[in-house]
């Protein structure tokens, strides 16, 4: 659907512009008619991971406001602090004034930014009260106390050794300078010498815990505001423009209504406000007036950021486009999937072609046009099913969807675990990570327990940032082999309390695996047979080719990021046309014809076929082909099994869908051997999968729980949570409206509970 419909239509629109010609099709359609400009929202589009990006700046509203400060706002004198006139003359001290450029009033702006923070309102600094509990502690005990690796450890024993034995507080001020911030090698900004700070950094992007040592605080200079001083005296109605970007979309729509209330504005203020005040009401009405404009778009809920990115497109009131959206529903509660698909509804009603590649129920019951591919996947698919209306989807019997929705073909069912009081659990004690407000959740084992609740309920904060951060303390301590020192024990206590009170029931359990919703690889040089870690032992295998001894290729030259990659293309497999900024067109390499090795690497052979051959092969036959090759067989099987059988082992993982992506996170840990009781804990796993893969999945999990495992599934799919032995419900609504639990029980049980969302959907 994206590259015929999509990359045609944005094709083709550019050479109508004569911007770029002489492109082929590539053979993927005989002819194609009646497109229009294209725009696609996929998943991997709205994956967000700049902390700069913000709601205020990706809905353009901080922008605007900058704007309406700039031309509109009441300056107070920076002499006496009182406000001046219209000529900017300060009555009170007699100072002028001079107005600021909107650049002024942008916490991404050199000019607007606060300078000690780079304007984002916090700054990561290393808390001495936490790093040095006792003044008696020396340099040594500092250095032990942080858990550094032993590597690290030898450098800084090596360096400091003469001051070791001294109190750390009592070290001279360049040596402590020296041991927390480094200094920079020969005058070089980018080779700053070892520090606990460059340390603490690098463990906070992997996600390690650093017990309040190395924390977030806010920027002492602008309070938090983000802009500097000379913003922070403009003020509109009493507030300055940090202040309305610390304030939810709710409290600036407030805000702005008391100020369109009042005749002081110039017709450009006026239509500004008018302006802001449209994008606020349509971001309340899409319930994310809970948001702050500060907020960072890394941090919001899979729904939130649907929301984000199909009311921005509402917005631009376009029409006579085709959009392709990619699951549009994925992440949402099923209240919140139904005004998503109003928004579409909009969409259409403004005159565009909306095409939805989708697998929930109720998107493909509004269509009014549905085309069902398959009738499975990868190559035993590719057919067009079912062309038509609903009524005859419904009748379709080669049509597997048909057959779902129609109830013909049933979802399976499971035996169900009863959770009586003898169940063992893990039980978190006052939680309070996030909106949560101070949650206490018994999370039976031995058992499937879905986590559901409106997006920004509290979900991924109850699981992935308080029950998985004290998981991984804990187990890491148990590895280190120091669980039971005064030193484990007390990193692991203020460990707990950073999050929650404390976790009970950990001896229950004997590890844990988690299979998040992160992408497992953004680079086209990533594919399913390097992720599942089988690559290095086939490249291995060829260097041991006769062949391959003969002219001295070893396992590096059979790999296109190395030694084996075509000249021309560097191991790409195509060359790019760039046509300005980030939009360019690529055409496969003339010379490799987009096998991206070189000659010679493709001149070894391993039973008949060269190394991309082997790319080529799809899951089902490598099982076949590597029959022989347990090492490698095994993890293939795995990914057999769970409906994986027709990816192609070379396939770029930036092509997959999210359902496959997730698909093959789960295949690579349940791969892996593990011994005991295990638990599984699982983010959204039927994102990107159709109601026949929803059912493979539950089957899977099922498995899961009969080897003696316990499962956690984060999770709206009412198929799944139907399925599930007990659940635990967070809400009631997004933000600071959630952070409760609202309803805990089985299935059964939440269908009757008045205070359930999520049981009428059951």
């Amino acid at each position: 659907m994206f590259d015929i419909i999509f990359e045609e239509g944005r094709k083709q629109y550019l050479q109508s512009l004569g911007i770029v010609a002489g492109l082929d099709n590539e053979d993927k359609f005989d002819s194609i008619q009646g497109l229009s400009p294209a725009i696609a929202v996929q998943q991997n589009t709205i994956c967000q991971s700049n902390t700069r990006s913000t709601v205020g700046s990706k809905t353009n509203i901080m922008n605007r406001l900058a704007l309406l400060y700039a031309g509109e706002g009441s300056i107070l004198c920076s002499n006496c602090g009182t406000a001046v006139n219209d000529n900017l003359f300060c009555l009170e001290c007699g100072n002028s004034e001079e107005r600021l450029s909107p650049s002024y009033f942008s916490n991404l702006s050199p000019n607007g930014m606060c300078i000690k923070c780079s304007g984002r309102g916090s700054y990561f600094e290393v808390d001495m009260e936490k790093l040095v509990s006792d003044s008696r502690m020396t340099l040594e005990q500092v250095l032990d106390g942080v858990g550094l690796t032993p590597g690290y450890l030898r450098l800084f024993q090596r360096k400091f050794h003469s001051y070791l034995a001294i109190p750390f507080l009592q070290l001279p001020e360049e040596v402590r300078g020296e041991i927390i911030y480094g200094h920079y090698a020969n005058g070089n900004s980018e080779k700053r010498s070892a520090c606990l700070t460059n340390i603490f950094h690098t463990r906070l992007h992997r996600g390690e815990p650093l017990n309040g040592v190395y924390a977030n605080i806010v920027c002492s200079e602008c309070h938090g505001f983000r802009v500097g001083e000379e913003a922070r005296a403009v003020l509109l109605n009493g507030k300055h423009i940090g202040q309305l970007g610390r304030m939810t979309i709710s409290e600036v729509n407030e805000l702005l209504e008391d100020l369109s209330q009042q005749n002081t504005f110039t017709m450009m203020g006026k239509n500004l406000l008018q302006e802001i005040l449209l994008k606020t009401n349509n971001l309340i009405k899409a319930r994310l007036g809970h948001l702050s404009l500060y907020r960072e778009m890394p941090t919001l809920s899979g729904g939130e950021i649907q929301r984000l990115f199909l009311h921005s497109h509402l917005d631009a009131k376009m029409d006579s486009m085709i959009y392709v959206l990619d699951e549009p529903t994925a992440g949402l509660h099923e209240s919140e999937k139904l005004d998503v698909l109003k928004f579409i509804q909009e969409l259409k009603d403004l005159g565009n072609t909306v095409i939805v590649v989708e697998h929930h129920s109720n998107a493909i019951k509004i269509a009014e046009h549905i085309i069902d591919i398959g009738p499975m996947a990868g190559i035993e698919g590719g057919e067009v099913i079912y062309e038509g209306d609903l009524e005859g989807l419904l009748e379709c019997k080669e049509s597997i969807t048909g057959q779902y929705l129609s109830g013909k073909m049933p979802m399976p069912s499971r035996t169900k675990h009863p959770c009586i009081e003898t169940v063992p659990c893990l039980t978190i004690r006052h939680a309070k990570t996030n909106n949560l407000k101070n949650v206490t959740a018994a999370i039976p084992l031995g058992v499937m327990v879905g986590i559901a609740g409106m997006s920004g309920s509290g979900k991924s904060s109850l699981i992935s940032n308080t029950l998985l951060p004290l998981l991984k303390n804990h187990f890491r301590n148990k590895q280190d082999g120091n669980e039971e020192t005064e030193m484990g024990n007390e990193v692991e206590a203020m460990m707990t309390q950073m999050v929650a009170d404390r976790l009970e029931g950990l001896e229950h359990i004997c590890g844990y695996a988690e299979i998040s919703q992160a992408p497992i690889g953004r680079s086209s040089s990533s594919n399913p047979a390097s992720y599942i870690g089988i690559w290095d032992k086939i490249r291995s295998l060829f260097a041991k080719q006769p062949a391959a001894v003969k002219r001295k290729l070893f396992s590096g030259h059979f790999s296109f990021n190395s030694k084996g990659a075509c000249s021309e293309c560097c191991g790409s497999g195509h060359t790019a046309i760039w046509l300005g900024g980030n939009l360019k067109i690529e055409k496969p390499c003339t010379a490799c014809y987009g096998k991206r090795f070189n000659h010679d690497t493709l001149s070894v052979e391993y039973k008949g076929k060269n190394i991309y051959d082997i790319l080529e092969l799809s899951v089902s036959e490598a099982v076949v082909f590597f029959e022989d090759n347990k090492v490698i067989v095994t993890a293939l099987k795995v990914m057999d099994r769970m409906g994986l059988g027709y990816l192609k082992l070379g396939q770029p993982t930036p092509t997959l869908s999210g359902g496959e992506a997730q698909r093959i996170k789960l295949a690579k840990v349940i791969g892996r051997r593990r011994k005991g009781n295990t638990l599984y804990i699982l983010d959204e796993p039927t994102t990107g999968l159709s109601l026949y893969d929803t059912a493979k999945l539950i089957e899977l999990l099922d498995q899961l729980i009969a080897n003696g495992n316990s499962v956690i599934v984060v999770e709206h799919n009412p198929a799944v949570l139907t399925s599930c032995d007990w659940m635990i419900e967070l809400g009631p609504g997004g933000g600071p409206e959630g952070g409760y639990i609202i309803a805990e029980g089985s299935p059964d049980v939440l269908k009757g509970n008045p205070k359930s969302l999520t049981g009428r959907y059951l």
